[in-house]
């Protein structure tokens, strides 16, 4: 697709902030999540206007920016990443996703590309999905054995989702039985696609919040963000089993800890070191991932 064509299609990527931020990729527009219940941040678009769940960011996370361009943006296509996790150009690393500290111009150019680059890529597919990630364990046990994840938050979610779009209920199964994840809740989608989205998973979160039970602190209490995030693995292998045109790009961790940095040179995703450190690390009795 030339560049002319892709330049007719409304392409719109919030970059999902809390806090000042750095760098902002070609097309990515930066939106305040939670702005309802934090101070503004100056010159940003905020998802506490018009039709919006901004008040439940705690609970939602970066959920709340989808509600409002669900609910108030029109476009052909949505997008989300956050102020320091980006897509990446497509065979820029053999890796799912990279880790940096701050970006020079170089690396900018190399990893992010420009405007044109993005648009004629997005316009040329219906979803593009971070690289999805090996993690050893199937989706489902990871999701219950992580910190500050319940299963009993999982069970109750996929017997909502069961309820009210049967359709789903062997992807789901599928999805949560292998061992590759998509994580951040990023995505680009074509709008049939993301208002498909929007309409089951925001309606499955409204009745899993009727039901479920507060564990009690901040970061446990943050489940309908967690299983936002398990959703989209599950629609987006929905919508592969459809026959629907999907992309898998890196995703790039920008203004990374050097601790950060030097754990996934050591650890690298899917390579046999970091299943053993998982190993030892649930060995001892830790839930922590690394």
């Amino acid at each position: 697709m030339s560049t002319a064509v892709s330049k007719k299609n409304k392409i719109i990527i919030f970059m999902c902030c809390h806090k000042q931020y750095e760098t902002v990729p070609p097309l990515c527009e930066p939106i305040q999540c939670g702005a309802a219940l934090n101070p503004p941040i100056d010159g940003i678009c905020r998802d506490n206007a018009g039709d919006n769940i901004s008040h439940k960011n705690r609970e939602y996370c970066e959920l709340t920016a989808h509600y409002y361009a669900w609910k108030n943006i029109d476009a052909d296509y949505y997008g989300f990443c956050h102020y320091r996790r980006f897509f990446a150009a497509d065979g820029c690393t053999g890796r799912p996703y990279i880790t940096k500290g701050e970006l020079s111009e170089k690396k900018r150019k190399l990893l992010l590309r420009d405007e044109d680059y993005w648009r004629e890529l997005v316009s040329a597919y219906e979803i593009i999905a971070p690289n999805s990630e090996d993690m050893g364990i199937s989706a489902g046990k990871h999701y219950c054995t992580s910190k500050y994840h319940y299963a009993e938050d999982l069970h109750l979610f996929l017997e909502i989702l069961a309820e009210k779009v049967p359709r789903l209920t062997d992807t789901a199964k599928k999805y949560l039985s292998q061992n590759r994840q998509f994580f951040c809740n990023m995505f680009i989608m074509d709008k049939a696609h993301f208002l498909e989205y929007c309409e089951i998973l925001f309606d499955a979160l409204k009745e899993f919040d009727c039901r479920k039970k507060k564990h009690g602190n901040f970061q446990s209490d943050r489940t309908d963000g967690y299983l936002g995030e398990i959703f989209t693995g599950i629609y987006i292998t929905y919508c592969r089993e459809n026959g629907a045109k999907i992309k898998e790009l890196p995703r790039l961790d920008a203004g990374s800890s050097v601790k950060k940095r030097i754990s996934y040179t050591l650890f690298p995703p899917e390579s046999k070191r970091r299943f053993t450190a998982k190993r030892i690390v649930k060995a001892l009795g830790g839930k922590q991932n690394v």
